[in-house]
């Protein structure tokens, strides 16, 4: 945590230097308004965090449990945002078990899956009309989080493009030309300079 708060001080030192006083100004008060805690990251589950290419054998995606541990590290709250069969419980609670029971049952790594990382923010439809790509799922992320500010992460582009159209920060994942997952310094510091 030292090392992250001295990061944070420099990156605000330098902007103070490299950048016109006005905008440097308006970046380091947006920071201070909305610090890392005050951002939730959502993601997607299957194909995001979780590989499940091969049929009743899940495994992390590649750099997912370390960017996890990241956002755990400097206080980043996450949350899912996934679909499964809306008959799977009445409430997020019932169909946040099943889907917890689902991937338990099928989960191949040596430690369980970190469930407890995401509390209860874990969003499931509660119609067929909710399934993502609809907005219904990340305006209820965004609503949860704010006045937060929300990011979406997942591994298909009509989601992200749905999760920007709700005002979340959208991340396509497992893209080749950029990091798989969204770089830290732009949920620390999502202020376009």
């Amino acid at each position: 945590m030292k090392f992250t708060a001295r990061l944070i001080a420099a990156v605000l030192a330098a902007t103070a230097l490299l950048v016109p006083a006005s905008t440097a100004n308006a970046a380091t008060t947006a920071v201070a308004q909305h610090p890392a805690r005050c951002s939730v990251v959502w993601f997607d589950l299957g194909n995001t965090l979780v590989d499940t290419k091969v049929a009743g054998r899940m495994t992390w995606m590649e750099g997912a449990q370390r960017h996890l541990r990241q956002l755990r590290a400097v206080g980043v709250p996450v949350g899912l945002i996934t679909n499964v069969p809306p008959e799977w419980g009445a409430t997020d609670a019932e169909r946040a078990a099943a889907t917890k029971a689902y991937v338990d049952g099928q989960w191949a790594e040596a430690d369980p899956f970190p469930w407890a990382l995401f509390g209860d923010r874990i969003l499931t439809p509660r119609t067929k009309a909710e399934s993502k790509p609809a907005l219904a799922l990340f305006e209820r992320g965004k609503s949860a989080a704010s006045p937060c500010r929300s990011f979406y992460e997942g591994e298909t582009p009509a989601e992200i493009t749905a999760a920007e159209q709700a005002g979340l920060t959208g991340y396509l994942t497992g893209q080749p030309d950029q990091p798989a997952f969204i770089p830290l310094w732009r949920v620390l510091f999502p202020v376009k300079l």
